[in-house]
């Protein structure tokens, strides 16, 4: 038997999932949504907003994920991804039992017979084998939730490698707006969404008023009609089952919120919309971006990777500027044309630490499926070439191929858009047998002196470390990290253990400003 969130009923894991559908079957999908962003809401201080549409116990209002009566955004998104995967009841009014969706109570069941249901399938599903790749997902389901994307450095990054050049230029082509205005009528959706669960169509735009006409071509990206999401949410389940080859676990489904995180429903006037995590919207406006690029081609996707390398060095410059921060050199190497690291640090003139970027980001089946090396053989193919890279310029550099002084104990780091190895030290050791297979099949005058222990480090956690470190800080982080005692430890967790802290966390370098013009004019209103 379980129990979770608040004080509820005890439950039998095996008729879970049984009772979780058939509550959200015959309940009215728009009453399901309300509550549903109600509780949200509630633990994310805006309680008077949420007290208009939900009965609470005061100890309910908190936002302390410690709390017995936390309820936690992924599990409100798996929730939703099960209310739009499954048929509607067909059972005559008279029958159905809805659920009352005024009360907290009713949220805190379907929360525990979520948790109930998946520690049913987990019975089956987890071994002492694979416990280590299942805390690999629950990493990939819960931390970049806990780190949230209504952030500056998200949204600077996302700009900066999204918003110019090639990228932007076919993102406006496509969707008939800028990516910077499409940030911008999200964030106002966002904003409206702060404060009540639905809305219709805002036409007075206000202070964003300059956007009007782009309001429209954004719905577009940002919201779906009910009976859409239905079809595509499971169409998108189906494809990914089948591609899996079975049924996937109740709580690693893929989310249509992400694809589109406001829902449409018709009303007797006129539409309304609502977005049951607001901040969906804008990790729709930034990290989602990724997925409108990629569909442009090589050379689109080309051009935001070679921002990527460039925002990677021009934040290490801006925030450590001790380091000389150099891109990479191109040479030839028995005929051939090749390059050195995407980023070279060096301190009176020794090469510190090297750095190669890798700007694929997760799949859904990297982040989630069983064997995320063979079912994400791509992405994870890009990472071990990334650690073969470092490896051929330590051993250029020995055989006196390249004129560069390095560090014997210089670390080399793998940069990433995402966490790829997040949580799993198995993950890690196959991508590097996978790059040492490289070294035998390419070059193999690479020497095991010259392969030295890779660091991985995704591109938001090298922003959070370079406000928390100094460069000397930074370098012992990295070379902490491939101590055994932190094997399959975050780095951003390794440095916080194994080094001093600064005195004072620096100030993030750079302001959207840069790219949204009324950036620094709504700043200069909230102070």
């Amino acid at each position: 038997m379980a129990r979770g969130t608040g004080q509820g009923e005890l439950i039998d894991p095996t008729t879970a999932l049984s009772r979780l559908l058939r509550m959200l079957s015959e309940t009215d999908d728009a009453d399901s949504l309300t509550m549903l962003w109600a509780v949200h809401a509630l633990q994310n201080d805006r309680s008077a907003s949420a007290e208009k549409h939900l009965n609470f116990l005061p100890q309910a209002n908190t936002s302390s994920m410690d709390s017995p009566f936390a309820v936690f955004p992924w599990d409100i998104e798996t929730l939703i991804t099960i209310m739009l995967n499954m048929p509607k009841s067909v059972s005559p009014p008279w029958l159905r039992q809805p659920m009352n969706v005024r009360e907290f109570n009713t949220v805190a069941n379907l929360i525990n017979l979520l948790r109930a249901a998946d520690e049913h399938d987990s019975d089956d599903r987890v071994t002492v084998e694979n416990v280590l790749k299942e805390m690999h997902r629950i990493a990939h389901r819960t931390f970049a939730w806990q780190r949230g994307w209504a952030n500056v450095p998200e949204t600077y990054r996302s700009l900066f490698i999204y918003g110019q050049g090639l990228s932007g230029q076919y993102f406006e082509e496509t969707n008939g707006l800028s990516i910077v205005d499409f940030y911008t009528v999200a964030f106002l959706y966002m904003s409206v969404f702060f404060q009540k669960p639905w809305t219709t169509a805002v036409d007075d735009l206000g202070f964003f008023n300059a956007v009007r006409a782009k309001a429209r071509p954004a719905e577009r990206l940002l919201a779906a009609e009910i009976s859409d999401a239905r079809r595509e949410s499971l169409a998108l389940l189906s494809r990914y089952e089948k591609s899996a080859g079975k049924r996937l676990p109740i709580v690693y489904r893929p989310s249509y919120l992400r694809m589109r995180p406001m829902v449409q429903v018709s009303t007797e006037v006129q539409p309304v919309f609502i977005a049951p995590l607001p901040t969906l919207l804008l990790h729709r406006a930034t990290v989602g971006l990724y997925y409108d690029i990629i569909k442009g081609g090589t050379k689109i996707r080309n051009d935001a990777a070679a921002r990527f390398e460039e925002y990677c060095r021009k934040s290490i410059e801006a925030h450590c500027p001790a380091f000389e921060v150099s891109p990479p050199v191109k040479y030839k190497f028995k005929g051939n044309p090749v390059e050195t690291p995407d980023v070279i640090l060096q301190l009176d003139g020794q090469v510190v630490a090297v750095m190669e970027c890798k700007a694929s980001k997760l799949t859904f089946e990297a982040q989630y499926a069983d064997n995320p090396i063979e079912d994400a053989q791509d992405g994870y193919a890009q990472i071990a070439k990334a650690i073969f890279q470092m490896w051929r310029f330590f051993s250029h550099v020995r055989r006196n191929l390249l004129d560069f002084v390095v560090a014997d104990d210089a670390p080399a780091v793998v940069l990433t858009l995402d966490a790829w190895t997040l949580m799993s030290s198995e993950l890690r050791n196959e991508v590097i047998a996978e790059a040492r297979r490289m070294v035998a099949e390419k070059e193999p005058a690479i020497t095991d002196e010259d392969q030295r222990p890779p660091v991985f480090c995704p591109l938001h956690e090298l922003d959070h470390l370079l406000l928390v470190s100094s460069e000397q800080q930074l370098l012992d982080g990295m070379k902490a990290a491939i101590l055994p005692e932190y094997d399959g430890w975050a780095l951003l967790n390794v440095r916080q253990n194994a080094v001093e802290k600064l005195p004072q966390q620096k100030r993030y370098a750079f302001d959207p400003a840069e790219f949204i013009g009324w950036w620094g004019e709504l700043s200069k209103r909230d102070r």
